[in-house]
């Protein structure tokens, strides 16, 4: 659905996808990454993330900023074959895109005195695989708080993902993932 600055849903126009995922979809402190059982093809993407600071409800875009008080990198594992069978047959996506630590986080970066513009890049075993550029990341983040919030109530400790990341390379047992945000290194783990 689009959600219209008049606070109602326009299923006509276009908008950018929308996933959920549970608490325990989140991974954290570099722990190593497990390739679901259910996958022979999982694939790894490179997205800006936004950290939620308080509670907001219908957020208009001007007072995004003051939602959100750190950005980081996270990568959004999805089992890409499972995904192709799921759309084929018109379900939702929640098995192939919400599995267990599906979304690894690392450190978080203040957004005091941050940059406009944000380049994240994913390395796998050192090779640069997966990027995604957010160029003034404060109106990108404003339309994605403004639309999202319409819907849902953010909460203190929520995550956004922003961003249209290139390139999805299917990770494979022991590669080793490294994320970067304008160069800072934030995040490194294996597979396992």
């Amino acid at each position: 659905y689009n959600i219209s600055a008049s606070n109602t849903l326009d299923i006509e126009k276009p908008c950018p996808r929308l996933w959920l995922k549970a608490d325990s979809a989140l991974l954290k402190n570099n722990k190593p990454f497990f390739i679901p059982d259910f996958t022979q093809e999982c694939g790894a993407s490179a997205y800006i993330v936004l950290h939620i600071c308080r509670l907001g409800k219908s957020i208009s875009a001007r007072f995004a900023h003051r939602y959100y008080d750190m950005y980081g990198m996270a990568v959004d594992f999805t089992a890409n074959d499972l995904l192709r069978k799921l759309r084929a047959n018109g379900e939702p996506w929640d098995l192939a895109k919400s599995f267990d630590s599906s979304v690894a986080v690392g450190d978080f970066i203040s957004t005091e005195g941050a940059p406009d513009s944000l380049s994240a890049s994913l390395l796998i075993n050192g090779e640069e695989c997966s990027t995604v550029v957010c160029d003034n990341i404060r109106e990108v983040a404003g339309t994605v708080i403004e639309r999202v919030s319409k819907v849902f109530t953010l909460r203190q400790g929520d995550l956004l993902l922003l961003g249209q990341p290139k390139g999805c390379p299917i990770v494979k047992i022991n590669d080793h993932l490294e994320g970067f945000i304008n160069g800072s290194k934030l995040f490194g783990f294996n597979v396992k």
